[in-house]
């Protein structure tokens, strides 16, 4: 798989089907993102959306008579290519799905791993939803991992604040991420380490029980290698601007968070997003670490059975 050649060849995002590049093939396969060749009638384009000075990596799955729309969205360091997963449940309960890849992963544009300020993760959101806005068919979910959960609360925040409707109906937050595990601690380190260095190596942990994923994971291409103290400070703002917004989200997310997750300190998310938003529906993955999607086959069988039983679409 050649990174360079995905990245320079890429066409902007189309909504009609296009035949990927031989070399988008094989990213497709070697991730097994390839869903349009096991799920019938769907159709897989890669395509880019320029937002923010970014040019954002977006995949759009599509299938006949969709009942609504997901966007989703990944955690830090990750990208669209370890989502098949979700991506597949998605498609299978009947949702056309856009996912895309965070500024500065994946195949999207930007200095590896980092942000200037986590407000410019919700403005490639809204420039990625305004593009696809026409086939997306509503109601509209989000779905997020980690990050990706703040990106969208960071969105719906934003519209509260501005009266504006809430673009979604229902959202999905995956091992949520509002403070990091043991946060006081990183964060006097990064007080400490922040004037004297740009960045740090990526420590790479086990954070699901999958071994075949962690394989993958620790020898993945795409994978950012580096931990700039930017992000870092976006991150702690964005805490702080998060921790004292008086607004009340007028959703009911679930929730669903690993009981061994020490990448994000859950009970004390769990109860910060109970402030936020509207009576949360909770699933404690007993055992289960911050990875979620890619965690063992009983978790995530357990994860999208729950999941499926609680989509808004299916509960009506």
């Amino acid at each position: 798989m050649d990174k360079l050649k995905l990245i320079s060849g890429m066409r902007p995002l189309s909504y009609s089907q296009v035949a990927p590049h031989p070399h988008e093939t094989t990213y497709f396969q070697y991730y097994e993102i390839d869903l349009e060749n096991s799920i019938q009638g769907v159709n897989h384009c890669l395509g880019y959306v320029n937002s923010n000075n970014y040019r954002i990596a977006c995949h759009l799955y599509t299938r006949p008579e969709a009942k609504g729309s997901v966007f989703l969205l990944h955690g830090y360091y990750d990208h669209v290519g370890l989502f098949g997963h979700v991506i597949r449940f998605f498609l299978e309960q009947g949702y056309n799905v856009l996912a895309y890849d965070l500024p500065g992963h994946g195949l999207s544009s930007g200095k590896p791993a980092t942000i200037e300020d986590f407000e410019h993760y919700r403005i490639v959101l809204e420039d990625v939803m305004r593009y696809c806005e026409s086939v997306m068919p509503k109601p509209w979910l989000a779905y997020g991992q980690s990050t990706g959960c703040a990106i969208i609360t960071e969105l719906l925040a934003h519209y509260v604040k501005k009266d504006r409707p809430l673009p979604f109906e229902q959202v999905i937050l995956s091992a949520p991420l509002v403070r990091p595990w043991l946060w006081k601690l990183s964060r006097i380190q990064l007080y400490l380490v922040r004037p004297f260095i740009r960045q740090i190596p990526r420590k790479f942990n086990d954070n699901c029980r999958n071994k075949s994923f962690l394989n993958l994971a620790h020898n993945d291409p795409l994978a950012p290698r580096v931990l700039p103290t930017q992000w870092v400070s976006a991150l702690d703002r964005w805490i702080r601007r998060i921790e004292s917004s008086q607004v009340q989200i007028s959703l009911s997310p679930l929730i669903l968070q690993g009981t061994d997750d020490t990448t994000v300190d859950g009970q004390y998310n769990v109860k910060a997003l109970g402030q936020l938003y509207q009576s949360p529906k909770v699933l404690w993955l007993e055992g289960a670490r911050h990875h979620l999607p890619n965690e063992l086959k009983e978790t995530r069988e357990q994860y999208m059975s729950w999941l499926s039983n609680h989509l808004i679409l299916d509960t009506i």
